[in-house]
């Protein structure tokens, strides 16, 4: 494991099908921005910068607010040669009492 993989979490936390979502979503905020008339000011503001957001989070693959809410899990530190223990190598066991001994 390397140090970039075990320091950071996976770099796109926003799945193939939830990036197409945001980016239809972002146009249709966009496009209904601009063909509502009566739209105040403020709220058009408002969808501006959630289209913003949505668009830019679908085009990256990743969205901060995910990465901030989300729990980290149980980090398994990367295993160094100190730490890796091998198992005790034993001598095979041979059935039977007696055995030729060797002159």
């Amino acid at each position: 494991m390397t140090y970039v993989n075990a320091k950071f979490t996976q770099p796109e936390n926003v799945g193939y099908v939830e990036s197409v979502v945001r980016g239809s979503v972002s146009i249709a905020l966009l496009v209904a921005a601009m063909l509502i008339p009566a739209i105040g000011s403020y709220s058009l503001f408002v969808l501006t910068q959630v289209a913003i957001y949505l668009g830019l989070t679908a085009f990256i693959g990743w969205d901060p607010i995910y990465a901030m809410l989300k729990q980290p899990a149980s980090h398994v530190p990367a295993q160094t040669p100190e730490t890796v223990v091998e198992p005790e190598r034993q001598s095979p066991q041979v059935s039977g009492g007696d055995h030729k001994k060797a002159a």
